[in-house]
């Protein structure tokens, strides 16, 4: 009983005799044994939970892009641009390939770049010579990190809508991934207009009945969902050059993550 005063729930009473306090001792495991069903069943409930808004929070991003997909594909098509219109909708085909995924909440990092690259191969054709993209990966490895799916395409989506707001042309967008220890350091960067760092943030934190930052908040708290304290969204930014933003995720072995 001392034992599991601290906590230690496995211990168990042995007695070789049947006498009354062999009874009560069996009586104290039978206690323990329950105590631990118990325990499990909240785990799983819990862990049950927090599965089902992490799907959630998925799904909200979904229709966020893809409305802002079918934007850009009905100005084309009003515009009798044909050629470009199949080209964006085989594009947005890959787009829902690579992002519903068979219904897993996780991509690797090589199919969240298709991703991106599919999107703003859409974003260039509505947006002719706004701007360019490179991505870069410092080690094929990489490529096969798993990470929530649809992570890094809202952030590129923010550089086109917002930081490239007032340009018509010369835009630029740089995607990185690197080692960076046991995690993976993913860099999007653009040469917009630049953002109020501060602002952003504060955002971030405070509810808001607006969409008007959205697409952060959901990646924010996905992010906390899967990892807990061991992911990190840096946002830095200089008016007028630019605005980048890092993520650092944990490096996992499969899907599921650290939390899985």
């Amino acid at each position: 009983m001392r034992e599991v005063e601290d906590n230690r729930l496995n211990v168990r009473f042995s007695s070789r005799s049947n006498d009354e306090v062999a009874q009560v001792g069996n009586q104290f495991n039978r206690m323990l044994d329950e105590i631990n069903r118990l325990i499990d069943d909240v785990r799983e409930s819990e862990a049950g939970k927090l599965k089902a808004e992490m799907r959630a929070l998925t799904a909200q991003m979904e229709p966020h892009f893809l409305y802002n997909t079918l934007n850009t594909i009905y100005c084309k098509s009003v515009l009798g641009e044909n050629d470009d219109v199949n080209e964006m909708i085989m594009a947005l085909s890959q787009m829902f390939q690579i992002g519903l995924s068979g219904g897993k909440d996780w991509n690797s990092l090589d199919d969240e770049l298709s991703h991106v690259q599919q999107y703003c191969a859409i974003q260039q054709k509505c947006y002719e010579g706004l701007f360019t993209y490179e991505i870069k990966v410092t080690d094929e490895e990489l490529l096969r990190s798993p990470l929530p799916k649809i992570l890094l395409q809202p952030i590129v989506e923010n550089s086109i809508q917002h930081g490239f707001e007032d340009f018509t042309s010369g835009g630029e967008i740089r995607i990185g991934a690197i080692r960076d220890g046991d995690r993976l350091h993913l860099t999007i960067e653009d040469n917009g207009k630049g953002m109020d760092v501060d602002k952003v943030e504060q955002a971030l934190l405070s509810p808001s009945s607006t969409k008007k930052g959205y697409a952060l908040k959901n990646i924010k708290h996905r992010l906390s969902l899967f990892y807990g304290e061991e992911a990190r969204m840096v946002f830095s930014s200089t008016p007028g050059e630019g605005s980048r933003t890092d993520l650092w995720i944990p490096m996992t072995s499969g899907e599921g993550g650290s939390n899985e």
